[in-house]
């Protein structure tokens, strides 16, 4: 997903209407989590979508999300 388009991303996220195949997908919503300049609205699709695909690496993710000072973001977090 090389596109700058944020509706793309979010289209594709599994939050979006089009799912399809997540694990290949992880690498790209891993970075969308990670990355500071992704959009809002992909950022908390991303967020879901870790807890979604792999349950099991979302805390190792997700943790400084959790302590975030936002409580936004903890919310996403927790709810991941």
């Amino acid at each position: 997903m090389k596109s700058a388009n944020p509706d793309i991303h979010y289209e594709a996220s599994p939050r979006g209407p089009a799912t399809g195949k997540l694990g290949a997908a992880w690498p790209h919503i891993v970075a969308l989590v990670k990355n500071p300049r992704t959009p809002k609205r992909c950022w908390l699709a991303a967020i879901g979508a870790v807890g979604s695909i792999r349950p099991a690496e979302a805390p190792e993710i997700l943790l400084d999300i959790a302590d975030s000072d936002d409580e936004r973001h903890r919310e996403a977090a927790d709810e991941a």
